[in-house]
């Protein structure tokens, strides 16, 4: 039964929905002691979990139970902000008609951030995963909101064809929306009432750890939480813009030396070794040659969570950007991480030193859009859907369709390829394939 509920994600083409995109069917093929339902949503203007929760919790039930069945764990958690009243109400409900207890209900502080897994597991359980690994080790699992979701609608045969996708920032109707995979970002800008005459760009993902994208090209991925889109001047969008070179030079030229990229590092608080400093002081001093790269390579240890170029930094430095750098120069050179140690110890100071989500917002300047979106009916069929081939970790999926080929909605288009990791694609509307690439499959309604 196992393998067959495994084989049922796997052909559903379920990813993890909330990060990097791991697909579920290698996720759940575990034993572990404890299940923990990732319900932090840490970003700011970001409601996509809440929200599933809220309208849908019976659904993420079922999705709990299956992966229950599957990871046999002894605990399992719904792990969420304390804030996030409503939820929490509709789980207590929930909960109190049952007439067995299966899952417990952890409330969260409101910091960034709480939903990195790795913090997620230290506040749950105490343990610290080891350097350079995942929770599993640790024994446990972490399990998205969304990605249990659409584990429920797997075991039914339902494929992963619709994204929960928050739209917010300068548009005049901020919403929370469930649409077509493959959705054109300019479409969904559009819907939410974007001012074209603003000077903006667009972020695929939260303020803190979202991506600058191109909205005449771009398009929802399994992956994508929201596209937010913010003032061309706003913090976010400046620091984001730099490029490395540019970071090279404002390092060498205004950093100050005082350690709080450090010290306020959410992987170094849970004693790992990181430190941010000492690469921002090696630029003080020089150029960071080929040579040197070798030094940083704790750099593999960075989880991006944007902390040192966002909030941290006096004088807006960002050690995130050169971190970023050197793991892809290093990646390039053979060159792994060989920082794997097990015996960690939190830092004593991680409970005074956990950043508070109200402050980051002032920080980021993102204040006036700080305001809960609803969930609405998004009623348009998109004129064409981009459907990605590589929107997963692993590899590149393989096209199971040629141009001018009718599809319909739910129909595979892209599989796996043979002995690899990876994800099938689904075309998410009826309507026929108008082109191909190396990257995405253009289906046309």
């Amino acid at each position: 039964m196992e393998k067959q509920e495994l084989q049922l994600i796997k052909n559903a083409g379920v990813v993890g929905a909330g990060g990097a995109g791991f697909p579920a069917y290698v996720k759940y093929d575990a034993k572990v002691d404890t299940l923990i339902v990732n319900c932090a949503e840490c970003e700011p203007l970001i409601d996509v979990d809440k929200l599933i929760l809220q309208n849908y919790f019976e659904k993420v039930y079922d999705g709990i139970k299956t992966v229950t069945d599957l990871v046999q764990p002894e605990r399992v958690v719904i792990a969420l902000k304390a804030k996030y009243k409503k939820a929490i109400e509709v789980i207590e409900t929930f909960k109190n008609r049952m007439t067995e207890t299966v899952f417990e209900i952890f409330k969260l502080e409101n910091f960034y951030p709480a939903g990195d897994e790795q913090v997620l597991v230290n506040e749950v359980t105490g343990r610290i995963v080891p350097e350079g690994s995942i929770p599993l080790v640790v024994g446990a699992v972490v399990a998205n909101v969304e990605t249990l979701f659409n584990v429920s609608n797997a075991v039914k045969n339902i494929p992963v064809a619709k994204k929960f996708v928050t739209i917010n920032g300068v548009v005049d109707r901020p919403q929370t929306l469930e649409v077509p995979v493959g959705t054109p970002v300019k479409m969904l800008l559009d819907w939410c009432g974007i001012d074209r005459n603003a000077d903006y760009r667009v972020l695929d993902g939260g303020p803190m750890m979202g991506k600058l994208i191109d909205e005449n090209t771009y398009a929802v991925k399994k992956t994508t939480k929201s596209i937010i889109a913010l003032p061309a001047e706003n913090i976010v969008i400046t620091q984001k813009m730099r490029n490395e070179k540019s970071q090279v030079k404002r390092a060498q030229a205004i950093c100050l030396s005082c350690r709080m990229c450090t010290d306020l590092c959410p992987r170094y608080l849970l004693g790992h070794y990181l430190f941010p400093d000492e690469l921002m002081k090696k630029l003080y001093k020089g150029t960071l040659a080929d040579e040197d790269l070798e030094k940083f390579d704790f750099a593999y240890l960075c989880c991006d969570c944007g902390l040192c170029e966002l909030y941290s930094c006096p004088v807006d430095l960002s050690a995130r950007s050169l971190f970023n750098y050197i793991k892809s120069k290093l990646a390039l050179m053979q060159i792994k991480n060989s920082h794997n140690r097990k015996d960690l110890h939190v830092n004593e100071f991680r409970q005074y030193r956990k950043v508070p989500v109200g402050r980051l917002v002032k920080r980021m300047e993102v204040e006036r859009f700080d305001k809960k979106t609803e969930l609405c009916s998004f009623t348009k069929i998109p004129e064409y859907v981009k459907l990605y081939l590589l929107q997963h970790i692993g590899a590149r999926s393989i096209p199971e369709v040629s141009a001018g080929d009718a599809v319909d909605e739910g129909q595979i288009v892209a599989s796996i390829p043979e002995g690899k990791i990876g994800s099938v694609i689904h075309s998410s509307i009826k309507g026929r394939v108008t082109e191909i690439t190396g990257d995405y499959i253009l289906v046309r309604s």
